[in-house]
């Protein structure tokens, strides 16, 4: 039986997050120009909350500090996407493989960029 865990992500999800996204550019159809993608703050549903001790003790993606973050979503992301929580910048370190437990959420580790 899988755990659901929508009610810990809407109650942890207090404060929106936001994934950075960018899209590719292309050339002009008219003058063949190149023409720079665009970035762009994409509001995701999810809950991010403080690191366990159990996590800050056995991460296997390097070390951890107590500025980063555990994401809980719906939403299948790579790692090394930039999001943005409470006007801080981290990166998605390590997806950790909750599938069998988990009912579709996906779990993240996310480091803190600039520490």
């Amino acid at each position: 039986m899988a755990f659901d865990f929508k009610r810990l992500i809407k109650k942890y999800s207090v404060t929106p997050a936001y994934v950075q996204t960018e899209t590719p550019g292309s050339y002009d159809a008219d003058t063949g120009e190149w023409v720079p993608g665009t970035l762009a703050a994409v509001e995701i549903d999810g809950a991010i909350v403080p690191l366990s001790g159990q996590d800050l003790t056995y991460g296997e993606a390097g070390t951890y500090t107590i500025d980063d973050r555990k994401l809980y979503c719906y939403d299948d992301f790579k790692t090394g996407l930039a999001i943005k929580h409470k006007d801080i910048n981290y990166t998605i370190a390590q997806k950790l493989d909750y599938s069998d437990f988990s009912g579709g959420v996906f779990i993240y580790i996310i480091k803190k960029v600039g520490v």
